[in-house]
């Protein structure tokens, strides 16, 4: 098989959604914590801080961002209102939507 053969990411999830419905209902289920867990590996990453440095910059602990950025249960709104304030997600759009 050819790399350029094999599915991305986002074409398996999406054919799995489409074929399993208790799949698709967890997935709806945990899209805004997915798309939250991204953001701040991405934001991490750019601004190469450590989980634990990451915390610091929110008044979390290393243990809070690693659940966070697990992506298995959905951010309180408290969470995402610090994320927003920090200006690691849009406060006006859901992290991950496209602008």
């Amino acid at each position: 098989m050819k790399l350029s053969e094999l599915k991305n990411h986002d074409q398996v999830v999406r054919e799995r959604q489409e074929s399993d419905p208790e799949y698709a209902t967890e997935s709806d289920r945990l899209a805004l914590a997915s798309a939250v867990s991204l953001a701040v590996v991405h934001h991490r990453g750019e601004h190469r801080l450590t989980q634990t440095g990451f915390g610091r910059l929110l008044g979390w602990s290393q243990l809070q961002v690693a659940r966070l950025e697990c992506g298995d249960i959905p951010p309180s709104i408290e969470n995402l209102e610090r994320l927003a304030s920090a200006g690691i997600i849009d406060n006006g759009q859901a992290p991950g939507a496209d602008s």
